[in-house]
């Protein structure tokens, strides 16, 4: 192992299998001979808060179970970002979960299998064999029915592809530093139909909250699949043709990371 301790903390909601990711990981490091620690971290998540997955994966002893920056940050929801913000800095790998959240009706499977496939997104950056994590999956799930079973080792298999493929989530995982998302040009568009309408997101202002998306009348505002924005979450598009200038967004938008500008 390059590195002797891998520290990774997965945040999400309540009932997205955060806890069930840090425990697949556990066993299959332990069967694997390494030295691992996995700690939850939750309150009220079933009434939908946010939940934390600490795990460390080592070489050798594990001087103590908590840290205070992780290697690799899982982010699977935008609400998440409070709570971990303090656990990233430049260094920190991250992986963005919310922009895969698609990702398993695209490939005919349960919605439920979403934190499988990042999953196997994260496999791809630790020295664990995959043969005993999908084994680990399989314990972990043991009960649920074969169709499920079935389903989360597609989604376990896809999410290592995209690990390898996708731009940003490359075998070395080097997102753009946190640090560097307060360089970003603004995001700005214009539409060709009458009246014009300009519509600008101040990326480097955006936390990806989501409630431009929410609040919008036409749909016209939408997270991306493509790029991440502060703390490695999604940053919010928006389709031009589809937006009417109500500035409801720019209302809205807690962070003031938004000008809509019609012309009159």
């Amino acid at each position: 192992m390059k590195n002797p301790i891998f520290k990774i903390l997965i945040a999400g909601e309540g009932g997205q299998g955060v806890q069930a990711m840090g425990q697949i990981l556990n066993m299959a490091a332990i069967d694997q001979g390494f030295e691992s620690i996995y700690i939850p971290n939750y309150g009220v998540e079933q009434r939908g808060g946010v939940s934390l997955t600490f795990i460390q994966i080592s070489d050798s002893p594990i001087p103590y179970p908590k840290f205070k920056i992780a290697d690799i940050l899982v982010v699977m929801c935008a609400r998440a970002i409070k709570r971990v913000k303090n656990y990233c800095n430049s260094k920190t790998k991250i992986i963005n979960g919310i922009g895969f959240i698609q990702k398993p009706s695209e490939h005919n499977l349960s919605p439920k299998t979403h934190n499988i496939l990042i999953l196997g997104i994260l496999s791809e950056f630790l020295p664990l064999n995959k043969d005993l994590i999908i084994k680990a999956m399989e314990k972990r799930f043991k009960g649920a029915s074969a169709q499920l079973i079935a389903q989360n080792k597609q989604a376990f298999l896809i999410g290592r592809g995209l690990g390898l493929k996708l731009p940003g989530y490359a075998k070395k995982l080097n997102p753009i530093p946190v640090s560097d998302h307060r360089n970003w040009p603004a995001d700005v568009k214009q539409s060709k139909t009458k009246p014009k309408i300009t519509h600008i997101i101040h990326r480097k202002l955006c936390k990806s909250c989501g409630i431009c998306i929410y609040r919008c009348p036409t749909g016209a505002l939408h997270f991306s699949s493509k790029l991440t924005g502060i703390y490695g979450t999604p940053i919010v598009e928006v389709d031009i043709e589809k937006c009417i200038g109500c500035k409801l967004c720019e209302t809205v938008c807690p962070d003031t990371a938004i000008e809509v500008k019609r012309e009159k």
